[in-house]
């Protein structure tokens, strides 16, 4: 672990998180912030920014699966989840709101460092198809609109599909632009005018 891995512990009853601190430490990990599971996670989340979520609870709540699904959402962190609960729905409902690594009763302080490896594993290589997943929906939906521009250049200026092309290419080389750009702004116009 990088020495100022950050990690926050959110627990229902902070008094027993002995062993898990203890196990974080044993990680090499210095700065474990403890907080319980009343206190706004998206806060601690703003003023602390963490590496690693852990959570020590009995059962989670819905009110805990509405912040972390948030915290997946918006600012993704690898989180571990200790806790008694065995109910599969439960487990599904942790794993969907972003729970890297759900874990029914393992506290013990050997088994920390292994549990917070595969997490944070875990986490990069869904992060990682995330990303890619993104880049493949943006680069069609920039496919999409050079055909729909193709299309209304080919219907309004009554080019072939070879001059359409052609032709904003040559305006987005001429204006230092990406090709989807002026895609864009030839859609625009002609809707406009079309109006």
């Amino acid at each position: 672990m990088k020495s100022d891995f950050k990690v926050l512990l959110v627990s229902d009853d902070i008094a027993n998180t002995g062993p898990i601190e203890e196990g974080l430490r044993a990680s090499g990990i210095n700065q474990v912030k403890i907080i319980s599971t009343e206190s706004n996670v998206l806060s601690e989340l703003n003023e602390l920014p963490v590496d690693l979520i852990v959570l020590d609870v009995k059962k989670p709540s819905i009110l805990l699966f509405e912040q972390f699904a948030i915290v997946h959402e918006f600012c993704p962190r690898p989180v571990v989840c200790f806790s008694d609960e065995r109910d599969s729905l439960v487990i599904a409902k942790s794993v969907k709101v972003g729970v890297t690594a759900y874990i029914v009763d393992g506290k013990d302080a050997n088994r920390i460092r292994p549990i917070i490896d595969v997490a944070m594993a875990r986490f990069n290589e869904c992060f990682a198809v995330r990303k890619e997943l993104a880049q493949v929906k943006d680069k069609l939906s920039e496919r999409a609109i050079i055909e729909k521009a193709k299309g209304l250049l080919i219907e309004h200026k009554k080019m072939t599909e070879d001059q359409a092309y052609q032709t904003m290419r040559k305006m987005a080389m001429d204006q230092g632009k990406k090709i989807s750009i002026v895609a864009h702004e030839i859609c625009d116009v002609i809707e406009v005018l079309s109006v």
